[in-house]
């Protein structure tokens, strides 16, 4: 049953007796001010459909508490605990003084409800509402990407598949008992109820060969026993068993041995099978999710926000970001992962100017790249470094387009600094070849740069993001959108008391 705020203040409310000691601004402030103006407790009675039952907590209490956790990065017991002694925190939800604070397991129930429901971006989208009625919100967005970590430990090839295969034979166990113990006698290794990895000597390049194809075997042996019920969560189980073992694994004739590098998308733990590993250039490098943002370059509202797997490419989020927009966006600011023909071209379609440099070319140490060569569209000619010509062909029947040098290169001087291709230097002319020439001619002007210099905002609010959040608190893909729309939502109402649209 849902419980209702009281809307006549009461003579010992902390804001009553104590508002000489509280700060007039700030986030906390703000928060007093948005409760029961921006969203009240009828904005939530989808959380509350039976009539039953003692009352809850009022949900516009509690909303306030979840965005004041989030603003301030603190846990749940954290939180309850500053609802019980914080003079501030209680002026915020509106407590008496002598409150004892809002239980922890309220605040992770309420979390539950409006997931349920869901409705975790609702005070995102409602915040914008009133940004844009205020006219504060423009048509131009800068975007960007984050990773951030996760909070579960990354595990290794031993540690996933014994994990993941427990997983199995404890569902098993439920659904069959004499189907489970059948099969763990057919097991080679009988220690899998164990905790931690096996007692081996680690030293030994032959036990550890020894051990994996025992793992891979009784692995195979688990999957085969599992898949045949019908039961779906023993079936996500095995799935994920067949996973953790194939990612890791090959056979190589007829042997089991551990792959070399590492597979593009892996599972990195069976506690929170859709972490990934992440990076952000070749050096820092992270086991988690991205945050993908888009923020208003006038208001410096968050407009949208989107948490993917760490392995997503940015560009393929973009227009999920736009279509969330509260307003037509008329400006894209990104840096070069935003930068490619095919984003430009589908910007383009829909009336959208992006600035974003073009992709730099590739190419080996001391060696030319295609920013070396000359391409010219008009003519259909390509013009390397030693001023040779190399025509520009039709697509071919995959579509591609390059234009070769061929046997102009064995008798060329540069061609230690171009090629070591016996056939000769290869250009790939790209279907949008003349959207990414023309966008790396006005990369060097002075306008794109007074433009550019913009994007500055984005990587600021993405720092606001993780400030006091170095990880990600909640497990799973569904919980880390959910985060990220409610932080967004927290980071918006504090920006937004800043410009004054809270009220007094």
């Amino acid at each position: 049953m849902r419980g209702d705020a009281e809307d006549q203040g009461l003579l010992w409310d902390t804001g009553v007796l104590c508002d000489e000691l509280l700060d007039d601004e700030g986030f906390l402030a703000t928060l007093s001010r948005a409760r029961g103006r921006l969203f009240v407790d009828e904005d939530f009675a989808a959380l509350y459909p039976s009539r039953r039952g003692r009352p809850s907590h009022p949900p516009s209490v509690l909303a306030a508490l979840l965005l004041a956790q989030l603003f301030y990065g603190v846990s749940d017991r954290e939180a309850e605990r500053r609802s019980r002694l914080d003079l501030s925190w209680k002026a915020a939800l509106g407590l008496p003084l002598d409150h004892r604070g809002i239980p922890h397991v309220c605040l992770a129930e309420f979390r539950a409800r409006l997931l349920r429901a869901e409705m975790v971006s609702w005070l995102h989208d409602k915040f914008l509402v009133v940004a844009k009625r205020a006219g504060v919100i423009g048509h131009r967005r800068a975007v960007d990407s984050t990773g951030i970590a996760d909070s579960v430990l990354t595990q290794d090839t031993v540690t996933l598949i014994r994990s993941a295969l427990r997983r199995c034979v404890e569902r098993l166990a439920v659904v069959d008992a004499h189907a489970a113990a059948t099969m763990l006698a057919g097991l080679v290794r009988d220690d899998y109820d164990a905790a931690g990895k096996p007692q081996i000597c680690w030293a030994s390049a032959a036990e550890r060969a020894e051990l994996v194809r025992q793992l891979f075997g009784d692995a195979a042996t688990v999957i085969d026993a599992c898949r045949s019920r019908d039961d779906a969560e023993l079936l996500a189980a095995a799935s994920l068993l067949a996973t953790v073992a194939g990612q890791d694994i090959e056979v190589v004739e007829g042997d089991a041995q551990i792959r070399q590098g590492v597979a593009p998308d892996r599972v990195i733990s069976v506690v929170d099978p859709e972490a990934r590993h992440g990076h952000r250039s070749r050096r820092d490098r992270y086991d988690g999710y991205k945050l993908h943002l888009a923020v208003d370059a006038d208001s410096d509202l968050l407009t949208a926000a989107e948490a993917t797997l760490a392995t997503t490419h940015d560009a393929t989020v973009l227009p999920r970001l736009l279509a969330a927009d509260p307003l037509a966006v008329a400006e894209v600011l990104g840096d070069t992962h935003y930068g490619a023909g095919e984003t430009r071209r589908d910007l383009g379609a829909h009336g959208i100017e992006l600035v974003a440099p073009a992709p730099p070319a590739s190419a080996k140490k001391d060696f030319f790249s295609k920013d070396d060569f000359v391409i010219d569209l008009d003519t259909g000619t390509v013009t390397c470094p030693a001023g040779e010509v190399a025509a520009i062909p039709e697509p071919s029947p995959s579509g591609r387009i390059q234009a070769r040098f061929a046997t102009r290169c064995r008798t060329c001087q540069l061609a230690s600094r171009c090629t070591t291709s016996p056939r000769g230097r290869v250009i790939d002319i790209h279907p949008d070849e003349a959207l990414l020439a023309d966008a790396r001619a006005a990369r060097w002007t002075p306008e794109f740069r007074d433009r550019y210099r913009e994007r500055s905002r984005i990587e600021r609010k993405a720092a606001q993001v993780k400030f006091r959040s170095p990880k990600l608190p909640w497990r799973g893909l569904l919980k880390a959108n959910a985060w990220l729309k409610l932080k967004a939502a927290a980071l918006n109402l504090d920006r937004m008391g800043r410009l004054g649209l809270v009220g007094a």
